[in-house]
């Protein structure tokens, strides 16, 4: 009888632990896209971007960066934010995943309803990531993305 009662025990925490979410499906992230044009022409930088100036620096070979947008979002996880870009393109991005000390995004950019580029990045809680994009006069749309669970 004592076993019988345990298994009804167990059995009920399962079936409530299977349709509850996930406790960080209620959390929010904290997310902040910077837009940024990179050209190898004369030596130019945004002082708007001095934070990251190292990461730019040390991954991309460009010679002038140039904060082209920012935006910030308080997104739930697979909860969609987006931002426009040059060019009739839509930066979509959705984070979707954590373990608590990092991060994952689902990052897309569309163009006329057409994906252009896909990727999946996970992003050290706390901390940012630049991205390479698409081609734009005569550089690239780069796009930093920094995340903080909140």
């Amino acid at each position: 009888m004592r076993l019988t009662r345990l298994n009804y025990i167990l059995t009920a925490v399962a079936f409530i632990s299977f349709f509850l979410p996930p406790v960080w499906a209620e959390a929010q992230v904290l997310t902040d896209i910077k837009v940024i044009h990179a050209t190898t022409g004369p030596e130019q930088f945004d002082s708007r971007l001095k934070p990251i100036l190292h990461e730019l620096k040390s991954v991309f070979k460009y010679t002038s960066y140039k904060l082209l947008k920012e935006q910030r979002f308080d997104l739930h996880f697979n909860e969609e934010g987006w931002v426009s870009l040059p060019g009739n393109r839509i930066l979509l991005v959705l984070p979707s995943e954590t373990d608590g000390n990092r991060i994952g995004y689902h990052i897309t950019i569309q163009k006329n309803n057409h994906f252009i580029f896909q990727t999946q990045v996970l992003l050290k809680n706390n901390s940012s990531i630049t991205i390479g994009g698409p081609e734009l006069d005569s550089g690239a749309l780069l796009i930093n993305i920094s995340g903080a669970l909140q």
